[in-house]
């Protein structure tokens, strides 16, 4: 992974609107990934962002052709067979269809022709990257054993997923576990072990 001063020289901050296609254009322009992370506020707002938000991103990344991998930061448990699950049945409620509407976004990701990974962590958390071990289930439907998974953590997953042969058109279910890193192993190289799991 590079440092952060190697990649604020090739870093560069457009405006975009998940919900309006028109400003998606010149967001993507120049973009070679799109990191989607993105979720709706409101009560009502997970319709026009976590679903239909994903397609307006994926419509304008095909359209703009230069976009290599779209990673969508979704969430575990959104896959219909998980519907009577009680943290999927409170999110839902939380705000209106959250879970429903995340897994249509995903439907949406998964049938655009483009390469995609899907990032689906447990129960996110403030605590520091690159602590404990991570775990990555593949294409999972029904996640189980799931833990937190701290939001550092997603981040560095996210931005490996970009370029990781390895991670292209595949869901990842991640989460934390309760195994502390080697002595020395830091952030990078958790990574590094876990992207040679999948």
């Amino acid at each position: 992974m590079q440092s952060l001063d190697d990649a604020t020289s090739r870093l560069q901050v457009v405006a975009g609107d998940v919900t309006d296609p028109d400003s998606l254009t010149a967001a993507l322009a120049d973009a070679a990934g799109v990191i989607f992370a993105a979720s709706g506020k409101g009560y009502w707002s997970a319709a026009a962002v976590d679903s239909q938000g994903v397609k307006n991103v994926a419509d304008a990344a095909k359209a703009a052709g230069n976009v290599s991998r779209v990673v969508l930061v979704s969430s575990m448990l959104t896959h219909p067979s998980n519907r009577f699950h009680p943290i999927r049945v409170l999110l839902n409620n939380i705000r209106w269809s959250l879970m429903d509407n995340k897994f249509k976004g995903e439907e949406a990701l998964r049938s655009s022709g483009l390469s995609y990974t899907i990032v689906k962590p447990g129960g996110l958390t403030n605590a520091p990257g690159g602590t404990v071990q991570l775990r990555a289930d593949v294409d999972a439907t029904r996640e189980v054993g799931a833990g937190s998974i701290s939001r550092a953590d997603v981040a560095a997953v996210c931005v490996e997923a970009l370029t990781n042969a390895k991670a292209s058109n595949k869901a990842l279910s991640i989460h934390g576990t309760k195994q502390p890193l080697a002595e020395g192993q830091g952030l990078d190289g958790e990574i590094t072990r876990l992207f040679g799991t999948i």
